[in-house]
């Protein structure tokens, strides 16, 4: 593998996406009605990137299908936890939640009736889940979508299936205590994976000792096993993520007949695809051979949503091929006198930060950017920003473009950067900077004395003087956080990829146990939320 980045630090950039950016409303949207929707919960595909994947829409739904929630909200189960009467009786863990009805909110997304939403697949084969929505649609980011909790709450208590579960408030949500007393209602998933789970929020010696004197063996009030000295070892390496894992999604969803997308693909496979090229020495057209003849350079990076959630299945690492942006220019006889822009067009509209805007030149080239042609070694798929995309790494979306038709430089005054908007995002805690994900979901089976192994993967922001989120380690607790163990991230790793890891675990206790990690900035930067998982051990 080729890498021929400069890594210049000047400047700055948010996100790699601009269909990436949408990803995440895409996700978001889907909880918004697809959470509300209470719909059908078919299986997802099995669907390579490479070609056309099979979309999880309603066209191959049963549409007679209801959502698989429990009999009775009133009927009480502890779900993956212990089956303890704190557990059954007091939480009714296993009857709360998004899981408590939907088998996967992106299958649920993709069987919603009418509505499609532009997530065409997710990665790592994770489902999706709430955290992967609210992000965009908790409030309302630029051009996310609607809000969510409007929708959400009408459609449940519109929708049959959640009335005659005896559905209620609790049914999704809990209430807790902010820093001054006052009782706050927050999401069951916000809780369920801290020691706040079961109404005991405290982790200091003198609440875990309380608990075990009052028969809680565990320190628990969930009977979740704490372990502060997991019998474990890690791998950490930067592999490619398998075409077949990688996420993918498309600004708007494709509807029945041409569209946009279907004229992209038939310009393709005819040879008319042309990209538009103005503002440099030798502006007009160029075909994918012409762009293919220029240096081409190989890399492999990172890519995030730019709206994901912690431990999102927005997430991949993908070997690429192209053209550097700054060879880009040269071998099109450099860009006019005066130009300080650049607007990537996509085939829908979109030009990255906002429609029909044009951002600031400048920190493309700092950062890095590449017009991407192929991926996997063979030329990109619609599905995967093809034909030719732009794509900056380092960044989670928007300065990214997708299914590109045209590239613009022209002259403003004082360009907006992606990394402004990035630092406004950040300020406002609408995007994640920093993230770790399992490669698995809840409900991971172990045996005692038998070996386990697990995979995730970290992630920062690098672009710029700042935002440097480089990964420098990888923390994982199995006793709440109260003790962590770290794993490094080697410095000779490629800050524009991933880490990876493989944690082999040989459990030496049956019971339940939460799993947390989060990563580590080299500036010392922590993840602001733990990635959970929850982990079954059996005798």
């Amino acid at each position: 593998m080729k890498r021929v980045f400069s890594r210049k630090t000047k400047g700055g950039g948010v996100r790699f996406g601009r269909k990436h950016a949408l990803a995440a409303a895409v996700c978001l949207t889907a909880l918004v009605l697809c959470l509300a929707a209470c719909a059908p919960t078919a299986a997802p595909q099995e669907g390579g990137a490479g070609s056309t994947p099979v979309a999880e829409t309603g066209e191959g739904a049963d549409e007679g299908q209801s959502f698989s929630t429990a009999a009775d909200f009133t009927e009480h189960s502890t779900g993956l936890y212990p089956d303890i009467q704190r557990n059954a009786e007091f939480q009714n863990s296993g009857n709360r939640g998004c899981a408590a009805c939907h088998d996967d909110l992106f299958t649920l997304d993709k069987n919603n009736g009418s509505f499609v939403h532009i997530t065409n697949q997710v990665g790592m084969k994770k489902g999706t889940y709430n955290g992967d929505c609210v992000v965009c649609h908790f409030s309302k980011a630029g051009t996310a979508g609607n809000i969510m909790s409007e929708n959400i709450h009408v459609r449940h208590y519109g929708s049959t299936e959640f009335v005659n579960a005896n559905g209620n408030c609790w049914s999704c949500h809990v209430t807790d205590a902010d820093d001054d007393g006052n009782i706050v209602m927050k999401l069951f998933e916000d809780i369920q994976y801290d020691a706040r789970y079961g109404g005991y929020p405290n982790e200091d010696e003198v609440d875990i000792d309380w608990l075990t004197r009052h028969g809680w063996d565990e320190g628990t009030f969930s009977g979740v096993v704490r372990l502060a000295e997991p019998n474990v070892s890690f791998e950490v390496d930067q592999n490619a993520s398998a075409e077949e894992a990688e996420f993918n999604i498309l600004n708007f969803e494709r509807v029945d007949g041409d569209d946009t997308y279907d004229a992209l693909e038939k310009s393709v496979a005819d040879g008319s695809y042309r990209l538009k090229v103005t503002g440099v020495g030798k502006s007009g057209e160029y075909t994918i051979d012409d762009l293919k003849a220029m240096p081409q350079t190989e890399f492999t990076a990172a890519q995030m949503c730019l709206v994901a959630g912690y431990n999102t299945a927005m997430l991949d690492n993908m070997p690429m091929k192209g053209v550097r942006l700054a060879d880009f220019i040269e071998a099109v006889g450099g860009v006019d006198a005066g130009v300080n822009t650049i607007t990537p067009i996509a085939c829908d509209g979109w030009t990255a930060i906002f429609p029909g805007g044009s951002t600031d030149l400048q920190a493309y080239l700092d950062n890095d950017a590449v017009i991407v042609l192929e991926a996997y070694g063979h030329d990109l798929s619609i599905y995967q920003g093809g034909p030719v995309k732009i794509f900056v790494p380092g960044t989670g979306g928007t300065a990214t473009v997708r299914n590109l038709v045209g590239l613009d430089f022209s002259q403003a005054d004082n360009p907006p950067s992606y990394s402004d908007v990035a630092a406004g995002l950040l300020e406002v805690n609408k995007t994640i900077n920093l993230d770790t994900s399992w490669f698995d979901n809840d409900g991971v089976q172990g045996k005692v004395g038998e070996p386990l192994v697990m995979e995730g993967a970290a992630w920062g922001w690098t672009f710029g003087d700042d935002f440097k989120y480089e990964v420098d380690k990888i923390l994982v607790s199995f006793d709440y956080g109260k003790n962590w163990v770290e794993v490094d991230s080697p410095d000779e790793f490629d800050p524009y990829q991933w880490t990876h890891f493989t944690m082999t675990w040989t459990p030496e206790k049956a019971g339940t146990y939460v799993v947390k990690a989060k990563a580590v900035s080299k500036d010392g930067v922590e993840q602001g939320k733990d990635a959970n998982i929850i982990v079954q051990v059996s005798e």
